[in-house]
């Protein structure tokens, strides 16, 4: 049995790499008919893969002239966000990557179905596969539909709706609208039917579900939900990492699995992210750190030669956290709760987080003064370098008090994102669209 699930592995991994969402079933390959091959589906790492995409528009790195040149051509297209950034012959692994997540799911489901496994094991499958869907949806929502800075331009945009097992030659295709119905209803139901715990946090629980939720509800700018559902997290009993307890001097300071993570997920490896020059961390956030600051000298190395770089990723080395941990619910519920007026408790929950970031807090504490400027601030430190900040830009550009710019420069060239550009939906990558 083991050596058919190894060859059903294979053979998605080979099509989400070769015109994924054309490819026909074969009938060579064994369907999965037990929950142990059903879990061994969900267990494969690529389904805790997150797209790098994310990280290469943001604002939160540069690279030199040279790191430039070691770039993909669609790389460097991205890092100067050009309107057509993809060519026919560029494979998209982020794009392919997210839809085999989703295959995945879709075929899990269908047998959990066929099976009729209605047991708490069987129910924890579907959970997780339901939960799978949802977070590859949301993930390509953030980056090939528009957000709620584009909500006034009137865009129609659409990527495949796929919710069968089934590979089609012309998947259907959605707008935001549909997608995000699918998405809510997904990761509501996870929450349902997961587990309060998981055995290992690659597996996503029933707190993780809660997490999502959160991360999703804020992203789309619905704080009661996403206050909601950090409420939830926050009495499941976790504690935060004191960072006084930390040792600078270690080259990662942080552990993979440390007690703040929910579920763990990693940004796809690209070689630019382990260049010391192609990867360095934009100046005008490094200065957002205080000398008390202990995140400056966890997060951040100086090389000799004069490079910023980050090392402060919660998977306890050089690949870069993507996934759901106690601090991101600490920064969203502290938002939610400013938003909604209740700014005493917005304070109370910031600065139980601040108090184990800063060697003295005392004047850094969140006042009612600097409010929701403080927050957003927080959060883009904190969560530095996981693929949120692009999100992030998408739903704070919507507020005229926090619009923000992008610039550029490669040889002395200027480039510019502003905050209501189209550019902030990436079209569906041109290889991808001879198959519908």
């Amino acid at each position: 049995m083991k050596h058919k699930i190894y060859l059903l592995l294979l053979a998605w991994i080979l099509a989400s790499c070769e015109e994924f969402l054309d490819e026909k079933p074969s009938t060579a390959i064994d369907t999965p008919n037990t929950l142990e091959s059903l879990q061994a589906m969900l267990d494969y790492s690529s389904m805790n893969n997150s797209p790098e995409m994310t990280m290469m528009l943001s604002d939160e790195y540069f690279s030199d002239y040279g790191g430039f040149l070691s770039f993909d051509p669609w790389h460097q297209n991205l890092y100067i966000w050009k309107s057509e950034p993809f060519e026919l012959d560029d494979m998209i692994f982020d794009w392919r990557n997210l839809y085999h997540q989703i295959q995945v799911a879709n075929i899990v489901l269908e047998r959990l179905n066929e099976i009729g496994e209605d047991t708490p094991i069987g129910n924890s499958i579907k959970g997780a596969a339901l939960f799978y869907r949802a977070n590859a949806y949301f993930n390509l929502y953030t980056l090939f539909l528009d957000g709620p800075n584009l909500k006034d331009i009137g865009l129609d945009l659409k990527i495949p709706f796929k919710i069968s097992g089934k590979l089609s030659l012309k998947p259907e295709l959605a707008g935001k609208d549909q997608i995000k119905k699918l998405i809510r209803e997904d990761v509501e139901q996870a929450d349902v039917l997961l587990p309060l715990q998981t055995q290992y946090l690659t597996r996503p629980s029933k707190i993780a579900a809660k997490a999502l939720k959160a991360r999703i509800y804020l992203d789309w700018e619905d704080y009661d939900l996403a206050w909601q559902a950090c409420a939830e997290v926050m009495d499941a009993g976790m504690e935060l990492i004191d960072y006084n307890d930390l040792d600078p001097n270690r080259v990662f300071p942080f552990t993979i699995f440390n007690q703040e993570v929910i579920w763990h997920s990693q940004i796809s490896g690209a070689s630019y992210l382990n260049s010391q020059s192609a990867f360095q961390v934009d100046s005008t956030l490094y200065s957002m750190y205080r000398d008390n600051d202990l995140r400056g000298d966890l997060f951040f190395v100086k090389r000799p030669i004069g490079f910023m770089n980050f090392r402060g990723s919660y998977t306890g080395g050089a690949s870069l956290f993507s996934g759901l941990a106690l601090n991101e619910i600490y920064l969203i519920y502290a938002e939610c709760l400013e938003r909604k007026g209740m700014v005493e408790d917005a304070s109370s929950v910031l600065n139980e987080l601040l108090a184990t970031r800063y060697e003295s807090a005392s004047d850094s504490i969140y006042t009612t003064e600097n409010g929701l400027q403080f927050i957003l601030d927080e959060r883009r430190k904190e969560l530095v370098f996981r693929g949120r900040r692009w999100g992030d830009l998408r739903r704070i550009n919507a507020d005229e008090r926090f619009r923000t710019t992008l610039k550029r420069i490669v040889v002395e060239e200027e480039y510019l994102l502003q905050p209501n550009s189209e550019k902030y939906a990436l079209p569906i990558p041109a290889r991808e669209l001879n198959f519908y």
